[in-house]
C-alpha cells in the first residue's frame, strides 16, 4: 500500500487526479499490467465494447433497457459523468455507493506498486473491479476516447460496436476519418462479431475487420431501418415493425437491435419495442421540469455530427408547437471542439443565441465562443454573452413565452453546470 490515506470519495478522486502528470495518456502498457493483477481482463459475463464519435451512451442505454427487460443482470460503464462520479457505473440501472467505489480504489492502490496510472485508467480499473464483483450476465463498456489505446480496450470483449465516426478529439485521434476509423477499429477482436452503425465506414475500419476475420455487420447493408411518420421498422435477420419513434436517435436503436441479434439473445419483439420506446439517458434531449410554462431540454451535443441530430429534433419539436414558438439556446463549449462546425449545423433552428463561459479544464470563455460563432453560417448579430449558464438561464426565463423552447447544450460541463445550479 502506498503511503496515502484517502477515506471519502472526494478525497480519493483528488488523490487520483494528482497521481499522473497527464489528464489523458493513451496506451495499454501501464493499465494492462495492473488489470492482469486485478484479474479484470476476462469476465464470465458477455462483454460488449461500444466505440464511436457520437451515440455510444445512447446505444448502451438501448442495450441496457432491452437486456434488463429480458431479465438479465446488466452492468454499464460510461463516461464522463454529469453530476455525480457514481453515475459512471450502473448495475441494473442502480449506481453503487460511494463506499463501494472507495473500496475499489483501495484495491487498486494495494496492487499497482510503482505503476503510474492516469485518472481515466484508475477510474476504469476501479469500475472493472466492481463489475467483476457484481457477476453480471452482460457488461456494456463505453469507450472513453478513440478505441485502440483507450483504457477500456484492456478487456477482452465478445462483441464490439462502432456507432458513428466523425471528426472529434483531433489532438489525439487525427483530423481525418481514415485515421479516426483506424483508432476506433482497434477495439475489434479476431473472429468475433462487430456491429458497425456508421453508414459510411472508413476503408481503414473495413480493412481492419477483414484482417482480423471479424463477423462484421454493416448498417444499411446487413441491417437497416425505415421511418414512416411517427413509427419506424427494423430489418436484420428478423423484421420488427411499427416501433414508436424514441427521443434518442433511431440510428443507435437500430445498432442496438443488430447487437442483440449478434448475441443470439432470444427476445420477444413486443419486449424489444417496449424497451426501445422506454430507453432514456441523462443529458440526451433530457426534458426538465421547471416552474416556467415553456419546455426546457438539456443535451450534451458538442460536435457537428451531434449538433446536426439535435437540430433535426428541434425541427420536429417546433412542428408540434404554435407558429410563434421561438428556440432560445444556451451554449457553452470546450476549446478542442469544432465550434464553428457545430454552430453551422444548428444555427438555422435557433432564434436567440446565448453564449456562456465554462470554468473548467479546456472550457472557453463566452467571448471566444462568440468570435467562433460570428464565423459560422446563419449567425445572428444579437448573440449575447454571459459569465455562466445560470446567469444566462435567469435572463432567458424573463424573455420566454409559454410556447417557446429553451435548449441548453454544447458540452457535458454545460449540462452539469446547469443541473448543479
Amino acid at each position: 500500500m502506498h503511503n496515502v490515506s484517502p477515506q471519502t470519495l472526494p478525497q480519493w478522486l483528488a488523490y487520483v487526479e494528482k497521481l499522473h502528470p497527464n489528464v489523458i495518456e493513451l496506451g495499454l502498457l501501464r493499465i494492462g499490467k495492473v488489470a492482469k493483477d486485478l484479474q479484470v481482463i476476462n469476465f464470465d459475463a458477455q462483454v460488449i465494447t461500444v466505440a464511436g464519435t457520437n451515440g455510444k451512451g445512447t446505444t448502451c442505454a438501448f442495450l441496457e433497457e432491452i437486456l434488463l427487460q429480458a431479465g438479465y443482470k446488466v452492468g454499464v460503464y460510461s463516461s464522463p459523468h454529469i453530476q455525480r462520479y457514481t453515475e459512471r457505473l450502473r448495475i441494473n440501472k442502480q449506481e453503487l455507493s460511494e463506499q463501494a467505489h472507495c473500496d475499489a480504489f483501495a484495491a487498486i492502490e494495494n496492487i499497482r506498486e510503482e505503476t503510474s496510472l492516469s485518472y481515466f485508467e484508475y477510474v476504469t480499473l476501479a469500475c472493472l473491479t466492481l463489475l467483476k464483483q457484481a457477476e453480471c450476465d452482460y457488461i456494456l463498456l463505453e469507450v472513453g476516447l478513440g478505441g485502440r489505446l483507450d483504457a477500456t480496450n484492456v478487456v477482452e470483449s465478445d462483441v464490439t460496436v462502432i456507432t458513428t465516426i466523425g471528426i472529434d478529439h483531433v489532438d489525439w485521434l487525427g483530423s481525418d476519418r481514415e485515421k479516426i476509423g483506424f483508432e476506433k477499429a482497434g477495439v475489434f477482436r479476431a473472429n468475433k462479431p462487430v456491429i458497425c452503425g456508421e453508414f459510411d465506414p472508413p476503408l481503414s475500419l473495413q480493412a481492419h475487420a477483414k484482417n482480423l476475420n471479424c463477423q462484421i455487420k454493416y448498417a444499411g447493408k446487413d441491417f437497416s431501418y425505415q421511418i414512416t411518420g411517427k413509427q419506424w421498422h427494423w430489418s436484420g435477420k428478423q423484421k420488427i415493425k411499427d416501433i414508436h419513434l424514441p427521443l434518442l436517435p433511431v440510428q443507435n436503436a437500430s445498432t442496438a437491435l443488430a447487437v442483440i441479434e449478434a448475441l443470439q439473445v432470444n427476445i420477444n419483439p413486443a419486449d424489444l419495442k417496449n424497451a426501445i420506446e422506454n430507453a432514456s439517458l441523462a443529458g440526451r434531449l433530457q426534458k426538465i421540469s421547471t416552474t416556467s410554462a415553456c419546455d426546457l431540454y438539456l443535451d450534451v451535443a458538442h460536435n457537428p455530427q451531434s449538433a446536426k441530430y439535435l437540430a433535426s429534433q428541434l425541427r420536429l419539436m417546433k412542428a408540434d408547437k404554435p407558429e410563434q414558438c421561438k428556440v432560445h439556446a444556451i451554449i457553452g463549449m470546450l476549446a478542442d471542439k469544432d465550434m464553428i462546425g457545430t454552430f453551422d449545423q444548428i444555427n438555422a433552428e435557433i432564434d436567440f443565441c446565448n453564449l456562456v463561459s465554462l470554468d473548467c479544464y479546456r472550457g472557453v470563455t463566452a467571448d471566444l465562443l462568440l468570435q467562433n460563432y460570428k464565423k459560422s453560417k446563419n449567425a445572428q448579430t444579437t448573440a449575447v454573452c454571459f459569465e455562466n449558464v445560470n446567469k444566462a438561464y435567469e435572463t432567458v426565463l424573463n424573455k420566454v413565452d409559454p410556447s417557446d423552447i429553451i435548449i441548453i447544450f454544447g458540452s457535458f460541463h454545460t449540462v452539469s453546470d446547469f443541473l448543479q445550479g
